[in-house]
């Protein structure tokens, strides 16, 4: 340990001694994005853990005294438990006993790097895996056997808000005593444990946007062993007035397509057989969250191969920043609800609390496996307008207030350099029917993808330009529109925008296909 002195590995009868300024203790104010709200756990016994802590805690400026070492085991599942009473849950509620400061300021646990990820076994069959260590963090003063054998119809979390979307943010002040947020940074290597904080920082970052990219979701599999075959909780979020904004797509997780741009992924019912080829596309996007309704998601999070292929690492592998999954088979239809964690996300709150609202169980099996203080600060906004978008008045939006300096631009009234480069919409230096289709598409259809709207031969709408679009342009070369199709497929095939397909958009349909 030695040159590790920003760590706080002292004694307890030390960490009594900590002293914190009164007024940070305020718990009306004390929110989940602050970096000492959360309590942060590493291995003493693994120097890896040891340097992962030091540098997570630079990622987020932590205070020294909110980092933890835990003489632990290094197996990622435990046998039982009195074990994990005994060497994780026991030490950390005597610190936020002895050390009352802490108590009173700490609204989430982090598992870190290293640390143990599961326990037991759990009661149904297969009996693989076992209980989620982070779940059972959520609730550390009730950790009886009865705790941790909660159903469907018992539902422990006294802050999960069912079908109700978030409207207020908790705080220290309104979360139950004893309850804490909680979540889990692990993977196979170091590196890639710490990639997970590179992502969540890269996407918390106020410059990035999320515009452009989709919510791609499959609710249904027939072999789902409900008897409705659907996720139904996750169709009620794609057909929830609340969430219609949103740029749901939807999908077959069977069927292997690649899915371009892809900022989260929700499907159901696949167990194993995982690996990181499932999720390759041309354009990844963002890849902020992955979640599987299934068994044994997250059995192993250390491994990509291991237990039979995983959901959760492979996800993870694919460059998602966070996943979600079970550490067992919890035997049950129910888990984090996806309208409540989206909606989370869209208040612009940390995906810790984010998920802890949506989850329904403590001491169970449902783990996020990903950087708690990952926030998306710009969701789904258009990326800032600059020169050749259109922003004539240089107000940042484009609208009608445009407009009048747009028609002097494109009638030549105004020659300006700046003001015909701003005009120019697809940048041929020149301007003409294309830029007056472009500059208008935005104000009429409300949508920036100007890529969508330049026409780029996606006839079928899945994002690509390929094989599978042949059939979809020639059905509406012939047919037309009946009116159903999404701005994608209907701006797609028209390649020469002009707003109707016709033998015009062959010849460039054709360049782009080959």
């Amino acid at each position: 340990m030695e040159g590790k002195g920003r760590l706080q590995t002292a004694t307890y009868a030390l960490l009594a001694m900590i002293a914190l300024v009164p007024s940070a203790w305020a718990g009306t104010d004390r929110t989940a994005d602050m970096p000492d709200s959360w309590l942060v756990l590493y291995n003493t016994n693994n120097p890896e853990s040891v340097t992962w802590a030091n540098w997570y805690q630079e990622q987020w400026n932590i205070p020294p005294d909110r980092l933890f070492g835990i003489d632990a085991p290094s197996e990622e599942g435990l046998a039982n438990l009195q074990v994990v009473q005994s060497r994780i849950i026991t030490p950390v509620r005597d610190l936020l006993n002895i050390v009352p400061e802490l108590e009173q300021t700490t609204m989430g646990i982090l598992l870190g790097y290293g640390m143990p990820g599961h326990y037991g076994n759990p009661p149904q069959d297969p009996s693989t895996g076992g209980f989620s260590i982070a779940n059972a963090l959520q609730d550390i003063h009730d950790d009886s056997l009865a705790a941790a054998l909660q159903r469907d119809d018992n539902l422990d979390n006294p802050h999960f808000l069912g079908r109700i979307l978030p409207t207020e943010r908790l705080t220290k002040a309104t979360m139950t005593s004893g309850r804490y947020m909680a979540a889990r940074i692990d993977a196979p290597t170091l590196a890639e444990a710490m990639a997970l904080t590179i992502r969540a920082k890269a996407l918390s970052d106020p410059s990035n946007s999320l515009f452009g990219e989709s919510v791609y979701f499959d609710y249904f599999d027939a072999d789902f062993p409900d008897p409705s075959n659907e996720w139904f909780w996750l169709k009620s979020a794609t057909q929830s007035a609340e969430l219609a904004t949103l740029p749901w797509v939807q999908f077959d997780v069977d069927s292997n397509i690649q899915l371009p741009s892809d900022a989260f992924r929700f499907a159901i019912y696949k167990l194993l057989g995982w690996s990181a080829t499932d999720f390759e596309c041309p354009d990844p996007g963002s890849r902020v969250l992955a979640y599987h309704l299934n068994s044994l998601g997250a059995l192993t999070v250390r491994s990509t191969t291991g237990e039979g292929g995983a959901y959760v690492p492979n996800a993870l592998a694919a460059g998602y920043a966070a996943a979600i999954g079970a550490t067992g088979e919890p035997g049950c239809c129910i888990g984090p609800f996806p309208d409540t964690l989206l909606a989370g996300l869209r208040e612009g709150w940390t995906l810790g609390e984010s998920f802890y609202l949506a989850n329904p169980f403590d001491d169970w099996m449902w783990t996020l496996v990903g950087d708690p203080f990952l926030t998306l600060p710009n969701w789904f906004d258009p990326p800032p307008i600059g020169p050749g978008d259109g922003d004539m008045n240089n107000d940042g939006t484009v609208d009608g207030l445009d407009i009048p300096m747009f028609v002097q631009a494109f009638t030549g009234e105004l020659t300006e350099i700046e003001v015909t480069s701003t005009a120019d919409m697809d940048g041929d230096a020149d301007l003409d029917d294309d830029d007056l289709f472009l500059f208008m598409a935005p104000i009429l259809f409300e949508s920036y993808d100007f890529d969508l709207l330049r026409g780029s031969g996606d006839a079928n709408g899945d994002g690509h330009v390929d094989g599978r679009d042949i059939s979809a342009f020639v059905d509406k070369l012939i047919n037309g529109f009946d009116g159903d199709e999404s701005l994608r497929e209907r701006f797609g095939p028209d390649t020469n925008k002009d707003g109707e397909i016709t033998v015009d958009d062959v010849p460039t349909f054709v360049d782009r296909l080959l």
